[in-house]
């Protein structure tokens, strides 16, 4: 297997390319912490012929924050680093937090994590729950995908053959508003979400005005909660408002039953993590 080292994005790109033209397969990896185990496992559609590194892109290292209040954090930043950052959105760096371990975060990627699109990635929920739009570039140029719509089942995604994650950009209210994650597992550390729920509001006058929640684990790809939004939008926060919207959760969630956790049992999940991320989120609001 040939290992070659890309120094931009478009150097990424033109070895991508070439190796195309050659009728070599290959793929881009960054930290490696998915894509090791799959190649070891023989399960990422065969073993590539070549791999493209792009940890040390400086544009894929980016964390920036606009004057505005926009945030742009590029698909190579450590998992660490988001999981350490206290100026980032709550619920982000709570999800980087629950991933793997010191070892695995130190190496693992924010564009790692969200292009393995496995439904319980930790990090998936909240990108969705904060609006996040995936900046995507190829040879053709750059196009932005919403989040909620960049994955389109288990382990797969909108991204085109060659196709390159740049960065994930964030708008001023993601940062302006109030945030929480949770997940559990099977165990207390390094554990596969059973479930994973993200919440981001924006309050005012001791109301949520806007409301945004998404869930990992309980249907193919991680899902917004449109029924609970809807059911918490414009209203002040209180327990039974969050059983309401916890029950509306459970309801419009589509789990299966696995190794991990049966369906009914997801569905309860979903309901308690809603209301524990949405208290969280509204501690303090008046």
């Amino acid at each position: 297997m040939e290992y070659l080292i890309a120094g931009s994005v478009e150097e990424a790109l033109r070895l991508m390319g070439g190796l195309d033209e050659q009728g070599r397969s290959a793929r881009y990896v960054a930290g490696g912490t998915d894509l090791a185990v799959q190649l070891a496992g023989n399960a990422a559609g065969g073993q590539p012929e070549a791999l493209v590194d792009v940890s040390g892109i400086p544009e894929l290292l980016r964390l920036e924050r606009a004057p505005g209040g926009a945030l742009s954090i590029g698909a190579a930043v450590r998992l660490e680093t988001l999981a350490r950052s206290a100026d980032l959105p709550a619920c982000l760096s709570q999800g980087a937090r629950a991933i793997g371990s010191p070892q695995i975060r130190a190496l693992g990627t924010l564009g790692g994590n969200l292009c393995n699109a496995s439904p319980c990635g930790d990090t998936l929920a909240p990108v969705i729950a904060l609006g996040g739009r995936l900046v995507l570039a190829s040879v053709e140029g750059r196009r932005e995908v919403p989040a909620e719509e960049f994955f389109t089942g288990p382990k797969a995604t909108v991204l085109r053959p060659g196709e390159l994650l740049v960065e994930v950009d964030f708008g001023p209210a993601a940062l302006a508003g109030r945030s929480a994650f949770r997940m559990i597992g099977q165990r207390e550390g390094q554990a596969i979400s059973q479930v994973n729920v993200a919440v981001w509001l924006l309050a005012e006058g001791g109301r949520m005005a806007e409301v945004r929640a998404a869930a990992g684990s309980v249907a193919p790809t991680p899902v917004r909660l449109a029924a609970a939004e809807k059911l918490l939008r414009g209203q002040a926060w209180s327990q039974g408002l969050g059983r309401e919207a916890g029950q509306a959760a459970a309801e419009e969630v589509r789990p299966i039953d696995d190794v991990r956790a049966p369906a009914a049992y997801r569905r309860l999940l979903t309901a308690a993590l809603l209301r524990e991320a949405l208290a969280e989120a509204c501690e303090g609001v008046q």
